[in-house]
């Protein structure tokens, strides 16, 4: 077998295994790397150099950086990371040395997070396929904040200095296969980053590290529904912040930051008030808001030009729209005589 038959071979990477970058220099290797994720000064094969092969691809979304890579039995000395970062195996063991301690990540002992500016690190890899997740500690907290309902000025420590191996599972929820469906979705759309952040890509993945870094305070008392006063009147609000902001990619964390609760006390406010859920009812308004922009249309609009602002999967619209409404988008813009 070839070195590029060994690339193509190997386990498909999370994501945008198709129009991968494959390598089998090591020593171009960490110069290409080194545009994507500054620091690192040498990846030797374990092997002979010629036996060595790396294939990766990467993504920037708003505010993090996502990189999925498989290569060969390699040696890595890197002078630190300049970001959080959450490095999750999907096959294969890594060993590294940081500050002179030992760690060992793999899909048994778990993920590795490397704390913003960590140090120097060396390390010895197995052969691997892991997904890199560097992010912004900052909006990480506002995440954890949020999700547990707290004020944006609340002290919450996530340990954010600490570098550790974090659990692969909490509370049976395995993050290995949220990644599996969110890299499943990135290649669905392309790895367009715009329509990624507009269905909550990003913040999906921020609730999942939170919940990794810090399991115990999620599943402590701290984390139980809250309850308000004013119920009614809270999901009133609510309700009329989501119709001023249909347009602008809603997330689960913005509704938790606006209203004060966590996602648990919103899933039972309004369920009680309005049997659905939160995103449920977002969902419904968009559709209605654009069923209103389709029956006014004028020539110069389309179903895609005014759908695309609510929807990005365009696809999941005309789903949802018929089943809504019991007719397509275009049936309903059809009746303006066009």
């Amino acid at each position: 077998m070839s070195l590029t038959d060994s690339i193509t071979t190997s386990p498909a990477l999370l994501f945008g295994e198709r129009h991968a970058t494959r390598m089998t220099n090591h020593k171009v290797l960490v110069d290409t790397m080194n545009q994507v994720r500054p620091g690192v000064n040498a990846y030797d094969p374990i092997r002979t150099p010629n036996a060595f092969s790396c294939k990766f691809n990467s993504l920037k979304l708003e505010s993090m950086q996502l990189t999925a890579i498989a290569m060969s039995p390699t040696f890595i000395d890197r002078t630190g990371v300049v970001g959080a970062t959450l490095m999750i195996p999907i096959a294969g063991d890594i060993n590294y040395l940081l500050d002179g301690r030992p760690y060992r990540y793999g899909p048994g002992p778990g993920s590795l997070y490397l704390p913003q500016n960590s140090g120097p690190f060396k390390g010895r890899s197995d052969s691997i396929n892991h997904v890199l997740l560097q992010f912004e500690p900052q909006l990480l907290e506002e995440t954890a904040l949020a999700m547990l309902g707290l004020p944006r000025n609340a002290a919450l420590d996530l340990k954010l200095e600490n570098p550790r191996i974090a659990p692969l599972t909490v509370a049976g929820q395995s993050f290995t296969t949220v990644l599996k469906h969110v890299g499943a979705l990135i290649d669905l759309h392309q790895c367009d980053a715009m329509v990624l952040s507009q269905l909550g890509v990003q913040d999906m993945l921020f609730r999942h590290i939170v919940m990794m870094l810090r399991p115990e305070v999620f599943l402590s008392q701290a984390a139980r529904p809250r309850t308000t006063a004013d119920g009614t009147g809270l999901v009133a609000r609510l309700c009329d912040y989501m119709r001023a902001h249909l347009d602008t990619g809603l997330t689960l964390t913005d509704l938790e930051a606006f209203s004060g609760l966590s996602a648990r006390s919103l899933q039972l406010a309004f369920k009680k008030q309005l049997a659905c859920s939160p995103m449920q009812w977002l969902t419904v308004q968009k559709l209605h808001a654009i069923r209103a922009k389709l029956a006014n249309a004028d020539t110069s609009e389309s179903v895609t030009s005014v759908a695309v602002a609510y929807f990005p999967n365009l696809g999941d619209f005309a789903r949802y729209y018929r089943r809504q409404f019991g007719e397509l988008p275009s049936q309903t813009i059809a009746r303006q005589g066009r």
